[in-house]
């Protein structure tokens, strides 16, 4: 989106380095989260519906109970869906400052559907009721008034008829899609000022990547269930026998289809990335990936034919490593396609750093770096204790003051007893100024 470029600056070296950081860190959060929302979401409605069409209230209780854990409160939904895709557009915004590409519309809207889609997948993990007169009127207004003496019990709850669930599905579906396909196209620099809308929806490369995160999202929902319905705390203690074999029927085969089918999509899209996004580490990445999906799949088939579930926290752990493999491949992939683009970034941060320092002198008539190389680096540097405290730990102390930090500089006092007084250097108070500007610009940038 072209009005983001008037928020962003150029990113320098240490900079674009600290974004992609916070962009690994961030899509750790927020893929394996969405993951488990969305395949968790897809199996709830499922059994919700199947059991208020065969009325069969063990469905019921296993589609409220996978929300119950899977979507535990709003602060989660949105702290770990709708915050970190709101974060991933602004880093790459950052990346992508003035590319004539549409990945940065595409996160956008799909920041609005993540919104939209957390507040209805709440709204109908809400709307499940307990313990109500056995009368459909009243099951269709949503109306809740426990009987006199009724005791509850898994078969009291009562089907979600909220319309909520599918159009938070809907929506959780379209903002996937969204992010996928801003994520994707960047991967083709040479076709970054030809993908349109149109052409950019039906690119088989995101097809690829966006059946791969569904797939994905089943798998690491089907464990998450697993785990948290058997092992967390010692899994859910009023689990009847015929539950506990619904839950191991449906999910284990579930995940492990789920599981089977990741490598076909997983391939398909390396082999229709363009050669320039490529490299060694990425087919490594690809690779280890590639042998977690082999383990989680042994697991799970492990514990289909033997009951096993024991095993169910080794393969929860498992599918975060294929997310978190897939995460970092992608990276690389993302640091492949943009160096170019990311080296002109960096050109102009170093153009911005030199306008910035052009008019600290032009304002003051005089060179701070020059004072700073003659009189202060034996004592000081800016993030390393010499003689005298670093100047990112002292100069945010004055909060942005300029004239407080100059009249120190001019006119030095002992501030800090486990550093020896600052001798005064003899400046003049427009040197001082200069100096108190500069230093002000090096350390907030």
């Amino acid at each position: 989106m072209i009005f983001l470029d008037n928020f962003v600056i150029p990113s320098g070296t240490e900079h674009a380095a600290l974004l992609n950081i916070l962009q690994v860190l961030t899509l750790l959060i927020f893929l394996p989260f969405t993951g488990m929302v969305l395949g968790g979401s897809i199996l709830s409605v499922y059994f919700n519906g199947k059991g208020i069409k065969e009325s069969k209230p063990l469905y019921t209780r296993f589609a409220k109970d996978i929300m119950d854990r899977i979507l535990v409160k709003r602060s989660a939904g949105l702290a770990f869906g709708v915050l970190p895709v709101a974060t991933l557009t602004i880093i790459y915004a950052q990346f992508l400052m003035n590319a004539k590409i549409i990945t940065v519309n595409f996160l956008a809207f799909s920041t609005l559907y993540y919104f939209a889609a957390i507040i209805f997948l709440l709204r109908y993990k809400n709307s499940f009721l307990k313990v109500i007169p056995h009368s459909k009127f009243l099951v269709t207004l949503r109306l809740a008034r426990k009987e006199e003496g009724e005791e509850e019990n898994e078969e009291s709850i009562i089907p979600s008829l909220s319309g909520y669930a599918y159009f938070g599905l809907v929506a959780l579906l379209v903002g996937l899609f969204l992010f996928v396909c801003g994520a994707t196209i960047v991967a083709e620099p040479s076709r970054w000022n030809t993908s349109g809308i149109l052409k950019s929806v039906f690119s088989l490369p995101v097809w690829m990547n966006y059946i791969y995160l569904i797939l994905a999202s089943c798998a690491i929902a089907g464990s998450a269930i697993l785990y948290f319905f058997f092992v967390w705390q010692g899994g859910i203690k009023d689990m009847s026998e015929d539950y506990s074999r619904l839950v191991k029927k449906t999910v284990v085969p579930f995940t492990l289809v789920s599981s089977v089918l990741l490598p076909v999509f997983l391939f398909g899209g390396i082999i229709l990335m363009p050669a320039s996004s490529m490299s060694s580490s990425v087919y490594l990445y690809v690779v280890f990936a590639f042998i977690s999906i082999l383990l989680a799949s042994n697991l799970l088939y492990g514990i289909l034919k033997n009951s096993e579930m024991q095993f169910a926290g080794a393969v929860f752990f498992i599918m975060f490593l294929i997310f978190t493999f897939t995460i970092v491949k992608d990276q690389l992939v993302l640091g492949n396609s943009v160096r170019e683009h990311l080296y002109a970034i960096n050109q102009k941060a170093e153009e911005y750093d030199r306008q910035k320092e052009a008019l600290v002198m032009t304002s003051t008539g005089v060179s701070a770096e020059q004072i700073y190389n003659q009189k202060c680096i034996a004592c000081h540097k800016f993030d390393v204790k010499l003689v005298g405290p670093p100047y990112k730990e002292t100069v945010p102390k004055y909060n942005g003051d300029v004239k407080k930090l100059s009249e120190f500089i001019f006119n030095p006092v002992k501030i800090n007893p486990d550093y020896p007084s600052m001798p005064n250097q003899g400046l003049k108070k427009k040197e001082a100024e200069a100096m108190a500007q500069w230093l002000m610009e090096k350390v907030n940038h």
